[in-house]
C-alpha cells in the first residue's frame, strides 16, 4: 500500500477489473431471468423463420420488417407477453438476492470462490432488502408523482386546452419532467443503494434502520453521491450502444455468423455487469469516506478515566534516637 487516497471512480474502476468473477455471477442471473423468454421464443419464431421477413430482417435489420411481423403476428405476440413479464419480474428478484452477495463480497475483497459467497450472503440479506426495494419503489412513485407530473398538470392547466403544442409552457414543462424526473430518481436510488450498503455491513438488522443511516450518509453530500450513480449510469449506456452498434454492423448472413453475433451480445451484457460492479466499487468507496471515525479504546479510557490524584502522606515528628542499653555488670549474680 503507497498510502495514496483514490477517487471514488478509479476505485470502482480496480473493483471492476479486480472482480471480473462477480461480473460473471451477475451474468448469470441475467441469464436465468431470461429463461422464460428463451423457452418462449423458440415457438414465437417459428412462423417467422418461415415468413417473407426473415431474409430483410437478417441482412439489414430492418425495423420496419420487425414492425409488420409484430402486427400480423399478434396472437402469437400475444402469448409470448406472459413470459416477457415473468422473465421482468424474475429478473427483478435476482437482482435483489444477488446484489446483496455481491456488496458482501466486494466488502471481504474475496476474489475466488465467489459464487457460493454471493449465494450464501444474498440469501441471508435478502429479506431486508426486498423490504428496502418496496420502500424504494413506493417513495420514487410518490416523488414523481408529486413533483413531476402534479407540476406538469398544473402547467397544461395554466396553459389552457388551446395551447400550442410547442408553446413556452409546453417546452418549460417537457424540460422540468426530464430534469427533475432524473434528479428525483438519482437522489431516491442513492439513498437505496446506501441502505443496501448498510445492510450488507451490518451497520442495521433491518431496512429502515438501513434508510436511517443511508440518511446520514447522504446528510451534505447528495449532490457528490446522485453525480457518481449519473457517470455510472452513463457509462453503462455507452457499453450497450458500443456493442448494439457493433452488432448492426455484423449484420449475419449464415448460422455461423448469428452464432458469433450471440457472443458479441453476450459479451456486452458481461461488460455492462462488470460497470454494475464498478458501480459498487465506488459507492463504497465514497461511503467509506463518510463512515464517523471510531475512536480508539485507549483514548476512549483515557478520556473518561480521570488521572490519579497525587497521594499526599501526614507529616509526623522525627524519631527519637534510641537510648544505649546499660552496660552489663562485670560480676555475676
Amino acid at each position: 500500500m503507497n498510502g495514496r487516497v483514490r477517487s471514488p471512480f478509479a476505485s470502482g474502476l480496480s473493483a471492476a477489473l479486480r472482480h471480473k468473477r462477480l461480473a460473471l455471477v451477475l451474468w448469470l442471473g441475467l441469464l436465468v431471468s431470461m429463461l422464460p423468454v428463451l423457452i418462449a421464443l423458440g415457438p414465437l419464431t417459428k412462423g417467422f423463420d418461415e415468413g417473407p421477413f426473415r431474409e430483410s430482417i437478417v441482412k439489414g435489420w430492418d425495423s420496419w420488417g420487425i414492425l409488420s411481423w409484430l402486427t400480423f403476428k399478434s396472437s402469437e405476440w400475444a402469448m409470448f407477453r406472459p413470459s416477457f413479464y415473468l422473465s421482468a419480474v424474475l429478473a427483478v428478484f435476482v437482482h435483489l438476492f444477488l446484489v446483496g452477495g455481491v456488496i458482501a463480497t466486494l466488502l471481504a475483497d474475496v476474489k475466488r470462490p465467489v459464487l457460493r459467497r454471493v449465494i450464501t450472503e444474498g440469501a441471508s440479506l435478502f429479506r431486508p432488502s426486498l423490504w428496502a426495494f418496496f420502500r424504494f419503489f413506493l417513495t420514487l412513485v410518490f416523488w414523481e408523482a408529486v413533483l413531476v407530473g402534479g407540476v406538469r398538470w398544473l402547467l397544461k392547466k395554466i396553459a389552457g386546452q388551446d395551447a400550442p403544442p410547442n408553446g413556452g409552457l409546453a417546452s418549460f414543462a417537457q424540460m422540468w419532467t426530464l430534469v427533475v424526473g432524473a434528479f428525483v430518481y438519482l437522489n431516491v436510488s442513492a439513498r437505496f443503494d446506501l441502505a443496501r450498503i448498510a445492510l450488507a455491513r451490518d451497520d442495521s438488522p433491518t431496512a429502515r434502520g438501513a434508510y436511517r443511516v443511508a440518511k446520514e450518509r447522504l446528510s451534505g453530500s447528495r449532490a457528490s453521491a446522485s453525480l457518481l450513480l449519473f457517470g455510472w449510469l452513463v457509462l453503462g449506456f455507452a457499453v450497450q450502444l458500443l456493442f448494439t452498434n457493433l452488432g448492426v454492423r455484423m449484420s449475419p448472413h449464415s448460422d455461423a455468423g448469428v452464432f458469433w453475433l450471440v457472443v458479441v451480445r453476450q459479451l456486452g451484457f458481461v461488460v455492462l455487469a462488470m460497470t454494475r460492479v464498478g458501480f459498487w466499487g465506488s459507492l463504497l468507496a465514497w461511503e467509506e469516506a463518510r463512515r464517523p471515525v471510531a475512536m480508539p479504546l485507549s483514548s476512549w479510557t483515557a478520556a473518561a478515566t480521570p488521572p490519579p490524584e497525587p497521594i499526599v502522606l501526614p507529616e509526623t515528628a522525627p524519631e527519637a534516637p534510641a537510648e544505649p542499653a546499660p552496660p552489663e555488670s562485670a560480676t555475676g549474680s
